[in-house]
């Protein structure tokens, strides 16, 4: 397996030395970084998919980009790949004392109070004092929205900002629903565009409240809508016509025809299902 590894750095290293690649040469962290969030989102359609032939091959990509990050990293400052994972084995096991320390910790609630504190700590250590900090973590700009509001929530539901049950959650989602409506009939692009960020903020706590995790949710309904709809297509191909010209009936008929062929009993379908062409 070292071996393995430490042929891949070889590699990256031709690539990225003089009269190697100019594709790999011409990249710095920054575009190297972004690719690199591809190759994430491409092993999580993989892991969704349940390819695990793909998914080996996403990993596979992924591990290069990681190391391909650290290597343009590394032509500037003095670490390798080395360092990276001897720093990320240390944190996990300075941030899993409950594993690796105290058997007593074992508690998730006491693990999770006991994580938070090493954490700051760290902080501390780089000089941040913690309780000057904000309950809600500080994410990166290239934090998925999704993933950001619901990470928000669960943050400001820690320190107990939060609806004492989920019918203030559904209060909450109609009334959003009834100002997005005044929104539209005031016809303010601004005003619309506030009023579905707010709808779509409260969806994301009540995929939370119901444990779901809204970025896979979406992910998963994007993956059903693209495979009916291909077949949508196909289906007029066959017949020598176009969709643009077809009329709404004609669009749904094939659309429900798409579901039934497509359909799995294991897998619920998503909210307002049968009522138009693409629910």
């Amino acid at each position: 397996m070292a071996e393995h590894f430490e042929d891949l750095l070889a590699t990256i290293r031709t690539l990225r030395a003089p009269g190697g690649c100019a594709w790999d040469r011409k990249q710095n962290l920054v575009s190297a970084s972004r690719y690199l969030m591809d190759e994430a989102g491409e092993l999580v359609e993989s892991a969704l998919a349940e390819d695990s032939t793909g998914v080996r091959e996403e990993l596979a990509d992924l591990l290069f980009m990681t190391c391909f990050c650290c290597e343009i990293l590394g032509e500037t400052h003095p670490l390798t790949m080395h360092d990276i994972a001897h720093q990320g084995n240390e944190k996990l096991i300075r941030r899993h004392p409950h594993v690796f320390g105290d058997p007593r910790e074992h508690d998730l609630e006491q693990s999770q109070e006991r994580w938070n504190e090493i954490k700051n700590q760290e902080k501390r250590a780089r000089g941040i004092e913690p309780n000057t900090q904000s309950a809600l973590k500080d994410l990166p700009a290239s934090t998925a929205p999704l993933h950001q509001a619901h990470d928000y929530q669960k943050d400001a539901a820690g320190c107990g900002f939060e609806w004492p049950d989920i019918t203030g959650v559904w209060a909450k989602l109609n009334e959003e629903i009834g100002e997005l409506s005044s929104a539209i009939e005031s016809g303010n692009s601004s005003e619309m565009e506030h009023e579905i960020g707010d709808l779509l903020f409260t969806v994301v706590n009540l995929s939370r409240w119901l444990k779901i995790q809204p970025d896979m949710a979406l992910r998963k309904a994007n993956t059903r809508f693209r495979t009916r709809f291909h077949l949508v297509e196909k289906e007029f191909q066959e017949k020598n016509h176009t969709l643009k010209n077809a009329p709404i009936t004609d669009l749904e008929a094939s659309w429900q025809r798409a579901k039934a062929i497509l359909s799995d009993q294991s897998d619920p379908e998503e909210p307002g299902s049968g009522k138009g062409v693409g629910g």
